[in-house]
């Protein structure tokens, strides 16, 4: 993991910078993970695990076996942190900060809490640094491509497309020390692709302050890992082959302290006059992203790992490449084809596994 190591070294001003973004106020953030889909796994023996229903998925507190005495302790504190953050951010609960700040878009700032400033900001960087492909206000144009129940399914119209788009653009988001504003009307903004890997980096501080050391917190397969599963053996994940729902790809070996999500449109897609449109779609274009079937992100911290995980997928392996060089993370980019195939970057390779007949290679133009 040589390799690695020297990118991670090498961007040390860039994450510190995210990194003061995202912690100002001293409540750090950690590894972000990969939306590895539901089927996030670890292959370790003698692990004791916690789950519970937050944010529309399920979380799991997984602790080595040799601290399993405090599970029900940290357990308990990181289900209430997700409850809290949940209520904070959802856009399911019109009483949230960021639906009242929805509700006033356009008219006047809105007073909102620390986390969802903080939210608002580090959204703000991730779309400046993926050139608008990662946008938290995409929420209008998504709506377009949601089948609605009794109708028959057609392709937006440009008209409606040129409407919707005229909503999304993350630069018109302005946070203040207190209060946020969407300058435009009609705007809405909705954290999902970058709030589960915040809200895993919270619970992996809050596990670290209660002396939890050898644990991981997945959180609809946005995970972080700490320390070790067993004595000498670090932490594994699974990913699952995004061809056969049932089957795993490759198994990845973590380093210690890092995150890993997953993006991936092989579960939620809609059929339009014979056509497949995946859920992801770009926002600068108004269209379903398309040419890759998973993107898995491995990153220093887990609000990295999700936003990139989406980002990437949308703007593909190729203009992908700086930003991973600059941002030190890692990834795997499986394209929409078969037999299955594998780019990836350098310092990842070695921690694959891979599991079912694939070819694997450096990220073409790395």
């Amino acid at each position: 993991m040589r390799g690695s190591v020297t990118a991670v070294r090498r961007q040390d001003t860039y994450k510190d910078q995210v990194k003061a973004t995202a912690l100002r106020k001293s409540i750090p953030i950690c590894t972000f993970l990969v939306l590895l889909l539901p089927a996030c796994s670890f292959f370790s023996p003698d692990p004791v695990s916690s789950s519970f229903e937050t944010m529309g998925t399920r979380a799991t507190l997984t602790l080595a076996g040799k601290e399993s005495s405090k599970l029900s302790g940290a357990a308990d504190k990181t289900k209430q942190l997700m409850q809290d953050l949940n209520a904070e951010l959802s856009v399911y609960r019109p009483d949230s900060a960021v639906s009242r700040l929805n509700a006033v878009a356009g008219v006047r700032p809105l007073e909102v809490p620390e986390h969802t400033r903080r939210l608002l900001e580090l959204s703000k960087v991730y779309g400046e640094l993926t050139s608008g492909a990662f946008d938290v206000t995409v929420g209008p144009v998504v709506d377009l491509w949601r089948p609605v129940k009794g109708q028959t399914t057609s392709l937006p119209t440009d008209d409606a497309l040129n409407e919707a788009l005229a909503r999304v653009d993350f630069r018109q988001i302005q946070v203040m020390d207190r209060s946020a504003f969407l300058a435009g009307h009609g705007m809405r903004v909705d954290l999902g692709g970058i709030g589960k890997g915040y809200a895993v980096d919270l619970a992996w501080r809050e596990c670290r302050n209660v002396r939890v050391l050898n644990f991981m917190f997945d959180l609809g397969g946005n995970l972080r890992v700490s320390g070790e599963a067993e004595s000498g053996l670090a932490w594994s994940i699974a990913i699952r082959n995004p061809f056969e729902r049932s089957a795993t790809l490759a198994k990845m070996e973590m380093p210690d302290e890092w995150a890993v999500a997953t993006s991936g449109q092989y579960e939620r897609f809609i059929e339009i006059e014979g056509r497949r449109y995946g859920h992801i779609v770009d926002p600068r274009t108004g269209y379903p992203a398309a040419g890759l079937a998973a993107v898995t992100i491995l990153a220093p911290n887990a609000t990295m790992a999700d936003a990139l995980s989406t980002g990437l997928f949308v703007l593909g392996p190729k203009r992908s490449i700086p930003i991973l060089k600059k941002t030190g993370a890692e990834a795997v980019f499986i394209p929409d084809k078969q037999p299955a195939e594998l780019w990836v970057t350098p310092g990842i390779r070695s921690k694959l596994t891979v599991l079912i007949p694939a070819k694997v290679q450096v990220l073409p133009g790395w």
